[in-house]
Parts: C-alpha cells; sequence; structure tokens
C-alpha cells in the first residue's frame, strides 16, 4: 500500500514537472475555464427574477380580483358607492362632500407621487404584484441575459479550449517523444525479455497525458470554484433550504468515495491484461509467414481469444461495478431534488419563499451534484490514467547507455582485444580472458563453433555491453571512455538479424548514412548484388517495402543491409554471417567488394561458410569463450585443428551448394 502510494505520488510530480515549463500557458487555460464555468453560476439568479416578475403577474389580478368583489372606490366612480341602493340612502349633500375629498385626496397623491413609477422589489416572503407589460419586460431582458451569458461563456470556454488542446498535444508530444528516446538509449540487455509491443504500449500515452492535463486545468480547478460559488450564493439566499438541500451530500461523498477506490484497485494489473493482447497480436502480425507455415492461425487466434477474453471480462466487471455506484449516486441526487421541492413548495405555500426562489435552489442544485460527480468521475479516470502512464515513467527509472566520453579518432583502424571477460549473468562467463588483434589493412575471420562468443565479442567491440575485465582498444583507445555513438558511426556491421524498415529501398540503404546521394546508394546497390533485384521493380530505388522487409527475398533483405553498411563508408567493416542466406554466385561478388574495402580498412568476418573465411588474412578459432588457435588459413589447415576439420567438412558442403546453385541456374536458362 505504502508502495502504491509513494509511486502515485512520484507519477504526479513527474506530471507537474511537465506542465511547469508550461505553466504561463497552463495559468491562461485555467483562468478561462473558470470565467466560462463562472458565467453559468448567474444562470439560476436570472431564472428567480423571470419567475417572479410572471408570478407577480398573478398577485396582480388576484388583488385586483379583491377589489371588485368587495366593491373597493375607484378613480372612475369617484369614491361614489357602486349599488342604486347604497346610493339612494346616501344623501345628496353628503355624495358632493366625498367627491371633493376624494379629488383633494388624489390631487395630494399626485404631488407626492414620482413622475417615474418604481417597481416594488420581490423579498425573500413577498412577490409584487407585476403587470403583464412589466412581465413580458422582464421575460424578454432574461432571455437576451440568458442568451448573452452563455455566448460569453461558450467563446471563453472554447478558447481556454483550443488553448489547452495546443498545451496538451505539446506535453504529450514531449513526453512520447522523451520517453521513446530515453528507452532507445537503454542498453541491450533490457529488451531481451520485453515485447516490443508492451514497450510501444508504455510508451504511447497520448490519451493518459492529456486526460491529466485536462483533468488539471478544465475540471478540477473550474469543479471546485463552481462548488464553493453554488454553495456561497445558496447559503446566502436561504440557509434551511440549503441545509436540507445538503443533507445527502455527505451520503454522496461516502458512495464516490467507494467508488473511486474499488475502481482504483488492480488496476495495474489490469493494463498488463491489455498489453499482453497487444504483444500477442503484433508477434502474430510480426511473424505471420512463419504463423502460416507452421499452420498455426487457428491457435493463434485461440490464444488471442483466451487472453482477450481475461481483459475484457475485467473491463465488464470494473463497468457493472461502476455502474453500481452511478445508480445510487443518482438515486441520492433525484432524493435531494424532491425534497428541495417539496420544502421549498412547502415555504412558498406559507408565503415564507417566493416560486422563483424555489426554482433557482433546484438549477443549483443540478449544477452542485455536477461538479460533486464530474469530480468523482474525475478521481478514478485520473486514477486509471496514473496507473497506466505510471507504467512509462518506470521505463525512465532505467539508467541508460552512457553517452558521454571522448569522440573515437580512427588512423589506421588497429583493434585489440586484451585479457577481455565478459558474462550476461554472474552464473555462466561467455568470454574468458580472450587476447587478439585485428589488424588493419587485412580481413580477419572469426570462427568456432555455435555458442563460442564469436557475436558476443564484437557486441562488446560496438560497445552494445561492456566487459567485465580487460580492455578493447581502437588504434590505442580504450573503448571505455568513448562516446558509444562515435564509435558505432565508424563501425559497420551487416548481421543476419538486421532489420529492414518500413520505406523506399534507397531510404533503407541510407538508414546509416542519411545524407548519401543517390549515385552513392545505387553503387552500394550494385556492390552488395542488388542490381537484379532493383531490375525486377519497376519504381527501382524508389519502390517502397513493407515492414520488416515484406516483398523482398531473405536474400535480398541481407544484400540491402550490406548495401546499408557499404554506403556509410565505415573504417571498421563487420560482416556477422552477411552471406548466410545468399547463393555463391552472390557470395562472390561481395567477396569482392570486401577485398577492394580491406585494402584501407579494417574489417572482421564472422561466418559458418568456409568459402567465405579462406581467402582471410588472419583466423581466430574461439571456442567456449577461449581462444584456441589463431594464425593464416595455411597455416591452421597445416596445424591439423579444429578450423583444418573445419575446412575439410566446409569442402563437402560447398560441392554440394555449389551444384544446387549451378542446377538451379541452368533450369531457369532452359
Amino acid at each position: 500500500m505504502e508502495i502504491e502510494k509513494h509511486i502515485k505520488r512520484t507519477v504526479w510530480k513527474n506530471i507537474f514537472q511537465l506542465i511547469i515549463p508550461h505553466k504561463k500557458r497552463f495559468f491562461w487555460v485555467v483562468l478561462l475555464s473558470l470565467l466560462g464555468t463562472g458565467a453559468s453560476l448567474i444562470e439560476p439568479l436570472i431564472y428567480r427574477e423571470a419567475i417572479n416578475d410572471v408570478a407577480g403577474v398573478f398577485v396582480k389580478q388576484a388583488k385586483d380580483s379583491v377589489r371588485s368583489e368587495f366593491n373597493l372606490i375607484t378613480e372612475e366612480d369617484e369614491l361614489i358607492p357602486a349599488t342604486d341602493t347604497v346610493a339612494n340612502e346616501v344623501s345628496k349633500d353628503t355624495a358632493i362632500k366625498h367627491k371633493i375629498a376624494a379629488k383633494k385626496i388624489r390631487a395630494h397623491e399626485r404631488k407626492k407621487a414620482p413622475k417615474k413609477k418604481i417597481k416594488e422589489p420581490h423579498t425573500v416572503n413577498h412577490v409584487a404584484s407585476r403587470s403583464p407589460e412589466e412581465a413580458l419586460d422582464t421575460l424578454l431582458r432574461a432571455v437576451a441575459y440568458l442568451f448573452l451569458i452563455n455566448l460569453a461563456g461558450t467563446i471563453i470556454w472554447r478558447i481556454g479550449e483550443n488553448m489547452n488542446v495546443k498545451l496538451s498535444c505539446y506535453i504529450e508530444q514531449h513526453f512520447i517523444q522523451s520517453t521513446f528516446a530515453h528507452v532507445l538509449n537503454l542498453p541491450l540487455s533490457f529488451f531481451s525479455k520485453r515485447t516490443t509491443a508492451a514497450l510501444s504500449k508504455q510508451i504511447d500515452q497520448s490519451e493518459e497525458v492529456s486526460g491529466i492535463v485536462n483533468g488539471i486545468s478544465q475540471q478540477i480547478l473550474p469543479e471546485l470554484i463552481s462548488l464553493v460559488g453554488i454553495l456561497a450564493i445558496m447559503f446566502w439566499q436561504n440557509v434551511p433550504l440549503t441545509a436540507i438541500a445538503l443533507i445527502i451530500v455527505p451520503f454522496y461523498l461516502l458512495i464516490a468515495w467507494k467508488s473511486a477506490k474499488k475502481l482504483e484497485s488492480g488496476l495495474s494489473g489490469y493494463y498488463e491484461k491489455w498489453e499482453e493482447v497487444f504483444s500477442r497480436i503484433q508477434d502474430g502480425l510480426n511473424g505471420i509467414k512463419t504463423v502460416k507455415l507452421s499452420g498455426a492461425e487457428n491457435r493463434e487466434i485461440e490464444t488471442l481469444d483466451r487472453d482477450a477474453d481475461e481483459a475484457y471480462r475485467d473491463y465488464v466487471k470494473r463497468s457493472k461495478l461502476g455502474n453500481k455506484y452511478v445508480f445510487w449516486e443518482t438515486m441520492l441526487t433525484h432524493l435531494s431534488t424532491a425534497l428541495v421541492l417539496g420544502y421549498g413548495g412547502y415555504l412558498t405555500l406559507e408565503s415564507k419563499l417566493t416560486p422563483g426562489d424555489v426554482v433557482m435552489f433546484v438549477a443549483y442544485l443540478d449544477r452542485l451534484y455536477t461538479p460533486i460527480d464530474s469530480l468523482a468521475s474525475l478521481w478514478v479516470t485520473l486514477q486509471q490514467n496514473i496507473a497506466s502512464i505510471a507504467r512509462a515513467f518506470k521505463l525512465l527509472d532505467y539508467e541508460v547507455e552512457e553517452k558521454s566520453g571522448k569522440q573515437l579518432i580512427i588512423e589506421h583502424g588497429k583493434i585489440q582485444f586484451q585479457n577481455v571477460h565478459f558474462s550476461y549473468s554472474p552464473e555462466r562467463e561467455i568470454l574468458k580472458g580472450i587476447s587478439f588483434t585485428f589488424e588493419p589493412g587485412k580481413a580477419t575471420a572469426l570462427v568456432g563453433p555455435s555458442g563460442a562468443g564469436k557475436t558476443t565479442t564484437i557486441d562488446l567491440l560496438v560497445k552494445l555491453f561492456e566487459p567485465s575485465e580487460g580492455e578493447i582498444l581502437i588504434d590505442g583507445q580504450n573503448i571505455i571512455n568513448l562516446d558509444p555513438d562515435s564509435v558505432r558511426k565508424q563501425i559497420g556491421v551487416v548481421s543476419t538479424d538486421g532489420i529492414v524498415f518500413r520505406g523506399t529501398l534507397a531510404d533503407n540503404i541510407r538508414y546509416k548514412r542519411p545524407g548519401a546521394t543517390i549515385k552513392e546508394v545505387e553503387k552500394a546497390a550494385f556492390a552488395a548484388g542488388l542490381e537484379s533485384a532493383l531490375g525486377r521493380f519497376p519504381d527501382g530505388l524508389e519502390t517502397t517495402v513493407g515492414e520488416g522487409g515484406i516483398g523482398l527475398s531473405v536474400g535480398e533483405r541481407q544484400r540491402l543491409q550490406i548495401a546499408r553498411v557499404l554506403v556509410a563508408q565505415p573504417r571498421i567493416l563487420i560482416l556477422d554471417e552477411a552471406t548466410a542466406n545468399l547463393d555463391y554466385a552472390t557470395e562472390l561478388e561481395i567477396k569482392k567488394t570486401v577485398d577492394e574495402i580491406r585494402k584501407e580498412n579494417t574489417v572482421i568476418i564472422i561466418a559458418h561458410r568456409f568459402s567465405m573465411v579462406k581467402d582471410a588474412d588472419h583466423i581466430i578459432v574461439l571456442e567456449d569463450g577461449k581462444v584456441l588457435e589463431e594464425g593464416s588459413p595455411e597455416e591452421l589447415i597445416e596445424k591439423g585443428g579444429w578450423f583444418a576439420d573445419f575446412s575439410k567438412l566446409a569442402d563437402d558442403d560447398d560441392e554440394i551448394a555449389k551444384e544446387d546453385d549451378q542446377t538451379e541456374n541452368d533450369s531457369a536458362e532452359d
């Protein structure tokens, strides 16, 4: 529990660090949101005045009806009794006196009365009488005010929304880019036990980032201000009715809090299930050819269905739980509204409250629960966002590769391994004190049985890993002190597991050296044996290939990677099983290119084909992480050790492979 709280605090801290550089824009977004929200708080007050003025018309009509019923003396009858019977009983002199007195009273009232009539104001327990004309005037003004207030509030809100979209997009973009950059700079060992789909999902947190930024800027603060404003107005207008309205609030808050806690639990596992689903989909699509060749389509579908079923069951369960709490919250809201209407109606009948006051309170009551409900829902949403984005922030906790260091300066290209030890885990050492030299201007072959440590040796040279003991020197410079980028830019590696990216063939060849001209790209493509492939594609080098090299044969993908390294013109060239998927004719072309390169550069060849290493200047044989033997091919064959056996077995295999190639060529010509 304490760990989860610490993680949440850390996430909130990181989120605010994302916002702080843009605090001015964030402040304006919040201010505009507050102004847009504040405009709506005036509406119920306008409702009250309009409703009370309409009620005032009925009050006036009631008063006029009472006057008529009791035959009150009006200006028209000049204070003369209305019935003939009364008139006959009153003497003529009395009637004249009444007329004179009435005229004096009216004259005195006209003299005292102001020239402009002032409407009697409504009070809490009194609705003043209004004429239909006065009520209509109030209604028209209310309509105009409501329109203008809503228009102003909407404009202000939309301006704030547009600013917020820009702000959240910029923060999202910066977050994704920085996280992606951080992950790319993590050591290679980090990726050994993680799927690319899960990592992609962890990095892409755009919805979560925007949800949190929007929640803080346009929901949390505006809703809190709205809630405080509503309560202040309600208490100012009528304390007893406000107290009635708030009776339900504690129960509502309790349910909202329980809902948030329940929905918050288990979020980490929930997102892990969905990451597993996305990983399963991506693995199936990336290996689509293997899936089809294995007849495993139905098995992959069933596996995905099992993983997705578990994730969706969790989703449905959480949805039902949320709906249960929403039901009780809604019921409490309706109960609170009924209490206000009932008590407000009673106070109105007792002439302690006006109808407009009741309508105003009901309107404010709706606005009272809206921010409470919004804040409760927002809390759950933010917890979900935080649980998801926390997984992205975890990536930032891993230490990146050390980028600081000196720049590699290659004058000759001499490479020395001096008593180098290395292990991926403490239990098993891979390299056990190897020492040898790769001379510049020569091609050195690194051979040995599978698992001998050949590829690990190359990985250490390009600083994908660091040796646990010993030194690796390039022209006397210890690579432990060199910047990894500087080392890798001057070393070209062609391996069997290289990737072809989506894009054109030219873009793929330029990947290591983006500034290469089209002529240089074409020259490298021809040198790598891609001439026939380019003739097959109508668009040539501008042909677009799919993800993973879909549309290219295995051999063509290998040639493309060779061209990628050749166009980069590295001072050190490493061919790690570079021709494993090529025919002997193409391999011969590659060897000719290597012969040209090694005149001025250092070439390292790792191969299981004897044909690829038999012309090397120097051979180093590794076995079980140690140097078994080394020397020229002739010396080692004459010595009769591992390399001699390798050459005998390879000669037989090469003859069979050459015969197969010739048969295929003859068939193609026929």
